[in-house]
């Protein structure tokens, strides 16, 4: 049984009610998918072991087999001792992954209540990918942990980082992850979209989550800057506090779509033609009262008669 459309009367005092939890969810979510993959990034890039080209053309030149370190027991060995920091980092990612959830719940929300075509079990979408994503987030730290550990203890024949990353649950938790990634952008997309167009957000908004939905799938570096900046902009909105004005739609419940360039075009040029239109019915009345015009001194007629 489809759920009842709320009024706008009741929508606005629901969004009211749960308004400091989606602000607190915004910047939440801001701050910790930025700091999670930050320190991440941090963790990873100061111990992993790096084989650069002198090491490993060395041991040819000196007819040597192997490396006297053998790079794939460091790398194991870096997974191994580092577990407890990449799996808190995954889990500050994951958190923040979690309340991205709830503020583009709260956003779907207050879609549906303006545009009922909007399909209400399509909001659930990104709850759905945070929690996939969560888990397998956090899951893969553990599982690299414990692949590890059995490369370690094991003949070491194979190469640690495929037995790494391609050995265990792994596979399964990076599917679980694409999944997660994959509804989270369509879940970005499809919001962004739809609040764009019922007036929610602006059109740089909308069009942004777009983008931010895309970098999910096809990230352009290892910080997600643009997702934080669009999670953390989101706060302002939801508090009524936009800087260029609050878009109408928050205030009066309803959909308020943007006007097209076209209308925006036309009302630009009606109002630039009403106000020549107005300047020039003012300016002949302005003159007149500028200059009034005086009625002829009683004298002056004497003296024509005079001197005719």
């Amino acid at each position: 049984m489809p759920e009842p459309i709320r009024t706008p009367e009741e929508q606005l005092a629901w969004e009211a009610e749960r308004r400091p939890r989606a602000i607190v969810a915004a910047v939440a979510a801001a701050a910790l998918v930025l700091g999670g993959s930050i320190y991440a990034s941090v963790a990873a890039s100061r111990d992993f072991p790096q084989v650069g080209l002198t090491e490993a053309i060395t041991p040819a030149l000196q007819g040597r087999p192997s490396a006297a370190i053998d790079p794939h027991v460091a790398a194991a060995r870096f997974f191994d001792d580092n577990a407890a920091q990449l799996t808190a980092g995954a889990a500050i990612s994951a958190l923040g992954t979690l309340a991205m959830a709830y503020a583009l719940l709260y956003l779907a929300e207050a879609i549906r209540a303006r545009r009922p075509e909007f399909q209400g079990a399509l909001r659930w979408l990104p709850l759905i990918g945070a929690v996939l994503a969560a888990a397998a987030s956090i899951g893969r730290p553990v599982a690299f942990a414990a692949n590890a550990r059995d490369y370690l203890h094991g003949p070491r024949a194979a190469n640690a980082l495929d037995q790494i990353s391609n050995h265990g649950a792994t596979p399964l938790l990076n599917a679980l992850g694409i999944a997660g990634q994959f509804a989270i952008a369509f879940a970005f997309v499809l919001i962004g979209l739809n609040a764009m167009r019922v007036g929610l957000l602006t059109r740089f908004m909308g069009v942004l989550a777009i983008i931010v939905g895309v970098l999910f799938v096809i990230p352009l570096g290892p910080l997600p800057i643009v997702q934080a900046f669009w999670l953390g902009a989101l706060a302002p909105l939801f508090a009524m506090r936009w800087p260029a004005g609050q878009p109408p739609a928050w205030v009066t419940g309803r959909a308020e779509p943007w006007p097209s360039a076209d209308e925006v075009r036309r009302r630009r040029d009606a109002s630039r033609a009403h106000a020549e239109a107005r300047a020039i019915k003012a300016s002949p009345a302005a003159s007149e009262a500028a200059e009034p015009v005086r009625p002829p001194h009683p004298s002056s007629k004497k003296r024509r008669k005079k001197r005719r």
